[in-house]
């Protein structure tokens, strides 16, 4: 198996690779989705070999001026202080909590924040509206992100899914996208929700809005006590169009719930 995105994936309208993460409400304060920011930095910092990267990050305003980076604080504390909307003081008899403001980071080689190595963006907290998922990270990974051997793209991700605790995680490509639209027709399950969730090389559903896998598939999978982790043993197109298959028969692609209740974050080493 390749170690790169670069290496592994061929770049189909404009991109590689998307890592996408998705969770409907759930009542989290400014402090926790920052102590939830910290692990995922050091997280995704290690997938990147430039030895002198360096986070940094913009905070987006509704009247304020425009965004400028700053370096990232180390304790959750003080990057809640800057992620905190007002709206989390105006509505505090909400049933959840209502929303940070979206925080843009940087890993940051050449100096420059606004092209820096790997870049992504994050809101969370916020209340469900219209009935689609109210919150999401949704990633590009580069080129040069080490998606490394089997095992440890597993860890990686894994770790990822228990920092953040979504109710589906997936890291997808154009072809497979592709792939499982062309099974979903043969399928014969045209009207499937837009909200349902992707299937792609590595997958995770929740225990709280997914419950357990009802039988071993052909994939490797793990469970844990949040979820389990789904990923196709042979890294192709194909392979994942027949898990697609696999699990749109078991049942597991509907839509999560609009609410989530959670313990605090697990740590995201991988172990």
């Amino acid at each position: 198996m390749a170690q790169t995105v670069g290496e592994l994936f061929p770049k189909t309208d404009r991109v590689h690779a998307w890592l996408s993460l998705e969770w409907g409400s759930r009542k989290e304060t400014p402090v926790q989705v920052a102590e939830r920011i910290l692990l995922t930095l050091p997280l995704f910092r290690s997938r990147f070999p430039d030895p002198d990267a360096r986070w940094q990050m913009s905070v987006k305003t509704l009247f304020g001026p425009g965004p400028k980076w700053v370096d990232v604080p180390d304790a959750p504390e003080a990057l809640g202080a800057l992620i905190q909307s007002p709206r989390q003081r105006d509505v505090p008899d909400s049933h959840v909590d209502t929303g940070t403001l979206k925080a843009e980071f940087s890993l940051t080689g050449s100096g420059d924040p606004d092209n820096g190595l790997f870049q992504f963006d994050i809101s969370a907290g916020r209340s469900n509206v219209w009935g689609t998922p109210a919150n999401s990270i949704s990633l590009r990974p580069p080129a040069e992100f080490i998606i490394g051997p089997p095992e440890e793209a597993h860890s990686w991700f894994g770790g990822l899914a228990r920092i953040w605790q979504p109710e589906t995680a997936c890291l997808f490509t154009p072809d497979t996208m592709h792939a499982c639209r062309e099974m979903e027709k043969r399928l014969g399950r045209g009207n499937r929700s837009i909200d349902a969730p992707s299937v792609g090389y590595l997958n995770w559903f929740s225990r709280t809005g997914y419950g357990r896998v009802p039988f071993p598939l052909d994939a490797v999978i793990r469970e844990d006590p949040d979820g389990t982790l789904i990923a196709v043993k042979d890294w192709t197109a194909a392979a994942v169009a027949d898990l697609y298959a696999e699990l749109e028969t078991m049942g597991m692609l509907h839509t999560m719930p609009a609410f989530q209740v959670l313990d605090a974050p697990a740590g995201g080493d991988g172990s």
